[in-house]
């Protein structure tokens, strides 16, 4: 498989198969409209979880409008009591996809068991996917990495028990829970779950991806239906425009880095009004990575006490070449 147009999951037809991944306090509302300026298919609000959903009436996590679509809502939990609730939920929340998130590193996350957690019970992992697609109409993918540690590799395991419970996708990211982001991602794994699949279940492959050529090579070495992108798209918003260019041989399109940064400040500005700050200082880090001679303008804006003072760092900054 390759870049490929006109892509389904399930019943949802989708422009390309080219997946944009929830970071959580990153790809927020703000930066979801930023997104969708550049990339015209699937992409996820931050993950939620499961009692939070339910207990709530409404979440600023799931904010979106219906330009953004298509659009999928990422659910998070290990109790399997609300997990038929929470996906009806975000079902008449009028998501297009919900993926029940078992990939998550973080300790916070993993401390009660959700997250990547969940990869040390599969049969946990089972019970609540097939509550989730048994209780929406809609498709229901998971999300998972490599296993726990090297010890616990079960990802291909987990297709298997995705295929079971009725799952339409499974992304795989090639890492262990105990790698975090650390370490090269392993393609090897997911190749070899793409085998275990074969067509009973889309395999997105994930990790690692950060140009057009790391998206290449991850459908040449694993033969993966299709990739989904996290941290890429931090520093390079437009990553799944310039895919489709170069997969389509379509002429890249100028892109110039300050005024997608400006334009993500209007998002903000909109958004938080003076706290917009704070956001940017956060997503800068990303966004301003492996541009020459930017380091003074990112210790600018991290010391900046207002949004105006940013945008001022940011006008005046020689952004030639960059």
């Amino acid at each position: 498989m390759s870049f490929k147009k006109d892509f389904f999951i399930g019943s949802l037809k989708l422009p390309h198969n080219i997946i944009y991944a929830p970071l959580a306090e990153y790809t927020d509302f703000a930066y979801r409209r930023l997104i969708r300026n550049f990339h015209t298919g699937l992409m996820f609000c931050e993950m939620i979880k499961m009692e939070a959903l339910v207990r709530e009436k409404s979440t600023k996590l799931l904010k979106y409008t219906k330009n953004m679509m298509p659009i999928g809502a990422q659910l998070l939990g290990s109790n399997s009591s609300v997990a038929t609730d929470a996906a009806k939920k975000l079902e008449d929340l009028g998501f297009d996809i919900i993926d029940f998130n078992c990939g998550c590193p973080v300790q916070k996350v993993t401390k009660d068991g959700s997250g990547s957690a969940m990869l040390k019970n599969p049969k946990l992992i089972f019970e609540i996917l097939e509550k989730i697609v048994k209780a929406v109409n809609i498709p229901v993918s998971i999300k998972i990495r490599l296993g726990w540690d090297d010890n616990s590799i079960v990802a291909s395991e987990i297709v298997k028990i995705a295929i079971d419970a009725g799952a339409k996708m499974i992304t795989i990211h090639g890492r262990t829970r105990k790698q975090g982001y650390s370490g090269k991602a392993n393609w090897d794994y997911i190749k070899e779950c793409k085998q275990v699949a074969k067509n009973d279940i889309l395999v997105i492959g994930n990790g690692d991806l950060y140009t057009p050529e790391d998206v290449k090579s991850m459908f040449e070495s694993t033969s993966v239906d299709g990739v989904m992108i996290a941290r890429g798209m931090l520093s390079t918003p437009w990553l799944s425009s310039d895919i489709e260019s170069h997969f389509t041989k379509k002429e890249r399109a100028n892109v110039s880095r300050k005024e997608v940064l400006l334009k993500y400040i209007s998002y903000l500005i909109e958004e938080k009004k003076e706290k917009a700050v704070f956001d940017l200082r956060r997503i800068s880090g990303w966004f301003l990575r492996g541009s020459r001679d930017i380091k003074s303008l990112r210790i600018g804006i991290n010391g900046a006490t207002s949004i105006d003072e940013s945008i001022e760092l940011i006008d005046s900054f020689n952004w030639e070449d960059k």
